[in-house]
């Protein structure tokens, strides 16, 4: 049932019940030390009276004034006893008793329950009589008879005050506390609803994200840097890589799409009018060469778009090693030498024993896409220059043409996929050499940078 349920609900449900826990303790704690610190005020009174009365009593051999004093016979002589003996106040009681047990002045509720019991110096104890709690206290009177006899003062004091007190408490505490639990836990749905706010509207946005396809939508949290605004933040990162994979898939779909229509409709064209009516045999090979060749270009155009999605999906298909570049590159070079350059030359100039870590397969690609890419867009009877060094911080590998060279506002654009300049339309390619040139360096950590000027050729490094 409880899964079901939202977290604004299951907040508030475990909120009220730690609330109504502590509450409950409160209302415990509340109730046992009031009844303790008004037990011990009361035992405090009773024995700071009790000492007050001690004071009040002397011994004397004769009688004085009976106005001033009370004289009560006792042995041989009289015991004077203060006007200020307080015998009754505020329900504290106190009493003369002699050694044996003998009441001579005061009260004492309990005097029939107490007259067996013993005196017991400087010490308190309680009995319950008839439902009600007494606090007893003994002290015994400095007062020195011939005999040795000792007399003695008993406090009593009934709990009722005490225990009218801790129901007021207890009536006064079972009236504040729930009105107290109710305003927390108003409070606590308050709270709730403010903290699960940035969540609502991230719920609503992606709800009408998933409901109309739209990627531009983001969650507006205002400048809350909390917990939950920063899962906001990332969540409207993560939209705009979303945005940005989708666009860019978008693009990636229309620009193969476009680029396999020119040889397909060729094919198709071709076909067509090969197929019209009899042909010569050197009619149907001359048709035969054209198919052949744009299904080269579709061939080589789908075998680089299938390579370039599997590295923008899967970047561990490529394990790492330790590569020699220097023999890599100097590999690439006598492969496009024996394949033939044209009329451009090509020259290197090759540190030996440079080692990067990387995957061999990407690294060949890459240094194959450059060099192809140079003597393409190179002009007649033109240079490569291929130098590979390292210093103290990278290693550089560069490739330097002298050929049309790219535009100054083309030069940021020349890496998307299936993007070419106005004046590399003519040439023959799919578009994607340096684009998998800046994803393959990217997936070994390193840096592609281009300096080039329109007719005076371009120069890409890679930087390790």
């Amino acid at each position: 049932m409880m899964k079901n349920k939202s977290i604004r609900f299951k907040m508030i449900l475990w909120f009220s019940l730690i609330l109504l826990l502590m509450v409950g303790v409160t209302f415990l704690a509340v109730r046992l030390a009031s009844g303790m610190v008004l037990r011990g005020t009361i035992r405090d009174y009773l024995i700071s009276t009790v000492e007050e009365n001690v004071d009040k009593i002397k011994y004397v051999q004769e009688q004085g004034d009976p106005g001033a004093n009370i004289y009560i016979q006792y042995k041989d002589g009289f015991l004077e006893i203060d006007m200020d003996f307080l015998d009754v106040v505020n329900d504290v009681h106190t009493a003369l008793y002699a050694a044996d047990g003998t009441m001579l002045y005061g009260e004492n509720p309990l005097s029939r329950q107490t007259v067996a019991i013993p005196f017991t110096e400087s010490y308190t104890w309680h009995m319950d009589v008839e439902n009600t709690r007494y606090d007893l206290y003994d002290r015994r009177l400095n007062i020195h008879l011939e005999d040795g006899e000792l007399l003695w003062i008993r406090g009593i004091v009934p709990e009722t005050n005490s225990a009218a007190q801790l129901r007021d408490i207890t009536r006064m505490s079972l009236i504040l506390l729930p009105i107290l639990l109710v305003l927390a836990m108003f409070s606590g749905y308050l709270l709730a609803d403010r903290l699960l706010s940035p969540i609502r509207k991230i719920e609503s946005t992606a709800a009408r994200i998933s409901k109309g396809d739209d990627l531009k939508q983001r969650i507006d949290v205002g400048n809350s840097n909390d917990e939950v605004g920063r899962l906001a933040q990332v969540f409207n990162h993560m939209l705009d890589r979303l945005s940005r994979s989708f666009e860019a898939e978008r693009q990636f779909t229309s620009d193969a799409s476009h680029e396999l229509r020119t040889p397909t409709s060729v094919i198709l064209a071709q076909c067509e009018y090969t197929l019209d009516r009899a042909r010569s045999v050197e009619e149907y090979q001359e048709a035969l060469q054209v198919i052949h060749k744009q299904s080269r270009r579709m061939r080589s155009l789908i075998g680089d778009m299938l390579d370039y999605t599997r590295m923008d999906q899967k970047s561990e298909r490529y394990p790492m090693e330790d590569v020699d570049l220097s023999q890599l590159v100097c590999e690439a070079t006598e492969q496009l030498r024996l394949i033939g350059t044209g009329s451009i030359s090509l020259s290197e100039h090759i540190a030996p024993e440079i080692h990067v870590q990387g995957n061999r397969m990407l690294l060949t690609r890459l240094v194959q896409n450059l060099l192809s890419n140079a003597c393409r867009y190179g002009k007649e009877n033109g240079h490569v220059r291929v130098a590979l060094s390292r210093d103290a911080e990278s290693v550089r590998l560069s490739v330097q043409d002298d050929g049309i060279g790219i535009a100054k506002e083309e030069q940021e654009r020349i890496f998307d996929r299936f993007y070419r300049s106005d004046a590399s339309r003519s040439i023959q390619g799919t578009g994607l050499g340096l684009s998998m040139v800046k994803k393959i360096a990217e997936l070994h950590g390193a840096e592609v940078l281009l300096e080039s000027e329109p007719d005076m050729g371009s120069t890409f490094q890679i930087v390790f």
